[in-house]
């Protein structure tokens, strides 16, 4: 219908604003060259060169120019039109939809929503769970702008953004024969009852993945969606199960053991959302902040996203 990419024509813009490919990748949380590949795009569908480009650095050619004139124009009545709907939405407060999972909801947004709300109190949050694939679903559909989720399959539909990844660590009962271990193997687990995460869960898909990647069958006694469940279970001494270390309270250790596992397994915790809407006001404002945000680890049990980090 259009002869040029809308998306391609605001990557454009971003990059002659920031004078530099790098910094704009940095900025709208791509990589260079997928920077470099808008604008390459961008030449073939006006079927003009835009940039002369020199030893890391360009400049604008008279075609390049005039067109920025009109991306800028393009900016401004996109920035104006978001701002308009979430006006309309929210009675005069943006409203940002985030879905996650119930155990990220209770250990890993309070911290994140909290910082969040500081930095930008006009923001106002809606916070949904359910599992990971839930949860995949309601930002496809557009219930939700961003979820939270863990290691998500790769779709063109979406933008991921990596936050931390968690360590997955066995939990057993305090008398239960592999509670005295500092750690343990698949394989040791696997004669033990286990209680698994329902299907859709991304913790349940990666533990799976991790047995079979050894050819080990584990003896899957229960498979549960609450976590709270799982423990009570666990701590009764009817089985084992793998859950993120930090889903287990301190108060909860007077009845169950932790036993990291001899090869770690991790579950990536990434933040996502339509590739189309990555570049409204409120989205870019959340994403910023993740960048900004230093989640706590004092425990030993997080993997920190590296400082700059993009997708």
């Amino acid at each position: 219908m259009y002869s040029f990419s809308f998306t391609s024509l605001l990557v454009f813009y971003e990059a002659v604003k920031a004078k530099s490919l790098s910094k704009a990748a940095k900025r709208l949380f791509m990589t260079q060259p997928g920077v470099s590949h808008h604008v390459a795009q961008l030449e073939a569908q006006t079927g003009n060169q835009l940039l002369f480009r020199q030893k890391g650095k360009f400049e604008l050619t008279k075609e390049g120019k005039i067109l920025f004139r009109q991306a800028e124009r393009f900016y401004r009545a996109v920035r104006d039109t978001e701002d308009t709907i979430q006006h309309m939405r929210s009675d005069g407060r943006p409203i940002l939809r985030i879905g996650t999972t119930v155990s990220y909801s209770q250990i890993l947004m309070p911290s994140l929503l909290g910082s969040l709300q500081k930095a930008s109190p006009q923001i106002m949050i809606k916070l949904d769970a359910g599992s990971s694939q839930e949860m995949l679903e309601t930002v496809l559909s557009g219930k939700n702008d961003i979820c939270i989720v863990a290691n998500p399959g790769v779709s063109r539909k979406l933008y991921a953004f990596p936050i931390v990844g968690e360590e997955l660590v066995l939990i057993a009962a305090k008398d239960h024969p592999l509670s005295g271990q500092q750690s343990i193997s698949l394989g040791e687990i696997a004669d033990y009852p286990f209680i698994i995460r329902e299907e859709g869960s991304a913790t349940r898909r990666v533990i799976l993945a991790a047995f079979a990647a050894k050819n080990i069958t584990p003896w899957v006694l229960i498979e549960a969606k609450s976590t709270d469940f799982i423990k009570e279970w666990v701590s009764q001494g009817k089985g084992v199960s793998i859950l993120i270390a930090r889903s287990v309270t301190e108060e909860e250790k007077k009845v169950l053991t932790v036993v990291r596992l001899k090869n770690p397994l991790y579950l990536e915790i990434t933040a996502l959302c339509l590739s189309s809407r990555k570049y409204s006001p409120l989205t870019q404002t959340f994403l910023e902040h993740l960048r900004k945000w230093q989640h706590p680890s004092p425990d030993g049990y997080l993997r920190l996203r590296s400082t700059g980090e993009t997708a």
